[in-house]
């Protein structure tokens, strides 16, 4: 269900983290307070998609957007073995940048937006939901069901997925004690302790014991800036991103080529608007695989290639008539994104990820932190600009999008799934700014996936299947390689959105793909 207030508002993919942050925002918290509460209760119920052991970006609006890069580094050293795998300890090869956001957002929300909330404020309600327990979620029974080989060779995942050597049901409990004392120790220490305190010490003892690469130095040089966001005109308006090694720089540029294409003429969910979006995509995530890297350890002038110049390149080189070729390997990944509007209609935008589902599989001692596989972003290739080096941070597919409308409405949208990503942003884009519509709407409208999904081995286009047959039929005319996929299916990405209209009336809403739910204060 979409929410309306003209105070605060709210999303999350979890009806209790929805529930935690309003719970701020009704005692007086900012936006970033209302996340920051959320995001800690999305660890205790929503542990397969995010947690504390993962990275995290902001995107905030107060007058202005701002970017916060919460992406841990390599370590000093490779794993034991001199490779980083998929999952188990090798994969435990990068540092969590989450806690770190989390600071850099706090300190915006106490020292500029005049919050009075501390640690204990926002993270106790986590607390005591992991102790007590919750029904496991829909969306971890549906995972775990997915992963059921994988997990059982991953044994710190038995605790999250498994009772007295049987699998969670519905209706059964959730529950993580380790993570509620971890939790309880943060909000009495604070979170530096993460990264230098008695918690990083019980992290960096785990880390020896995994022979992962990293060490207490590696975690007590985690930092989160605030780093400027990178735009495009589009329409109306500007739209906004996060910048590399994030693959925002692709959403972009493939909407810069849509800049100059009469998305609008097409007809709303035509073949022709389809294959507009499919073939921007094409280019953008083709450039992605082979530069994309963290420009910190380059001179790579990113920002040049959002150029007028470039764009108009891209959209002649999409062919109303003819799909271009296509056979590049997918990136699949989970996350979670979320965003909040308080009463003073500031907006604070989180996307949190342990990268893949249940993340490198590895929980960490008596801590209940889970670790992200965020490592497995390198590339393999030794000369690829991707690939490891000490202290570089891997190739990301995390990226939350704003709107600024010339007229003063604001839009703020996200999504999970890896590749996913940027084509669902695409699609929300254009229902929202192309087509005028509403964000219920606009995330009910049937979604394409180019490449492979989570499980099988298809370079293909998935087409949602209420995108209707004259479409999919459409589609394959122009030489896509077309596969139906159910309606509303939860391989294209759980979306959500907020909606700030001229006149202050907010709007915000999850995906109808997820058991997400938006919420508004009373008024």
């Amino acid at each position: 269900m979409k929410a309306h207030s003209r105070r605060g508002v709210i999303c999350t993919p979890h009806p209790d983290a929805s529930a935690a942050g309003m719970r701020i925002l009704d005692a007086g918290g900012t936006a970033i307070d209302a996340m920051l509460a959320a995001s800690a209760m999305l660890a205790a119920v929503f542990p397969h998609m995010t947690g504390i052991g993962g990275d995290a970006l902001w995107m905030i609006h107060d007058g202005k957007v701002r970017t916060i890069m919460g992406i841990g580094q390599a370590g000093q050293r490779l794993p034991e073995g001199g490779r980083i795998g998929l999952r188990g300890p090798t994969a435990v090869a990068t540092t969590a940048g989450a806690l770190a956001s989390w600071q850099t957002a706090q300190a915006i929300s106490r020292n500029q937006w005049d919050s009075r909330m501390g640690w204990q404020d926002l993270l106790g309600d986590a607390a005591t939901m992991a102790r007590t327990g919750i029904a496991v979620s829909d969306s971890q029974l549906f995972w775990q069901g997915q992963r059921k080989v994988l997990i059982e060779t991953l044994p710190d995942l038995h605790s999250l997925c498994k009772r007295d050597g049987r699998w969670l049901q519905p209706g059964d409990l959730l529950q993580q004690p380790r993570l509620a004392n971890t939790l309880d120790h943060l909000a009495l220490r604070g979170i530096e302790d993460f990264y230098q305190g008695e918690l990083a010490q019980a992290f960096a003892a785990e880390f020896e014991r995994l022979g992962c690469g990293l060490d207490a130095e590696d975690l007590a040089a985690t930092r989160a800036p605030e780093v400027e966001p990178i735009s495009v005109r589009y329409r109306e308006g500007t739209l906004f991103n996060v910048a590399p090694p994030c693959q925002g720089l692709y959403t972009l540029q493939a909407m810069a080529a849509l800049q100059h294409k009469p998305v609008a003429s097409a007809g709303n969910g035509s073949a022709l608007y389809y294959h507009y979006l499919v073939e921007a995509i094409k280019q953008g995530l083709l450039r992605r695989n082979a530069e994309l890297h963290d420009p910190a350890n380059s001179g790579w002038n990113f920002a040049s290639t959002l150029g007028l110049e470039q764009a108009q390149r891209s959209a002649q080189r999409i062919d109303e008539g003819r799909a271009a070729p296509w056979s590049e390997p997918g990136k699949p990944a989970d996350t979670i994104w979320m965003a909040a509007t308080d009463a003073q209609g500031r907006t604070a935008c989180l996307i949190q990820s342990l990268f893949h589902d249940f993340g490198s599989g590895c929980i960490l001692g008596d801590t209940g932190v889970l670790w992200q596989n965020r490592a497995a972003g390198f590339s393999p290739d030794a000369a690829h600009p991707n690939a490891w080096a000490p202290g570089k941070r891997p190739a990301h597919t995390l990226n939350p999008s704003c709107y600024l409308g010339d007229d003063g409405s604001r839009l703020f949208f996200g999504t999970q799934g890896g590749d996913g990503q940027p084509q669902t942003q695409m699609v929300l884009a254009t229902q929202l700014i192309d087509f005028g519509r509403p964000i219920d709407e606009a995330l009910r409208t049937p979604r394409f996936l180019l490449g492979r999904s989570f499980f099988d081995s298809t370079d293909n286009l998935k087409l949602e299947a209420d995108i209707g047959e004259d479409v999919i039929g459409g589609l394959a005319a122009l030489g896509h390689d077309v596969e139906v996929i159910e309606p509303l299916s939860p391989f294209t990405g759980h979306a959500g959105a907020i909606s700030i209209e001229r006149d202050g009336k907010r709007s915000a809403m999850h995906d109808p793909r997820g058991q997400g739910v938006s919420l508004g204060q009373s008024e």
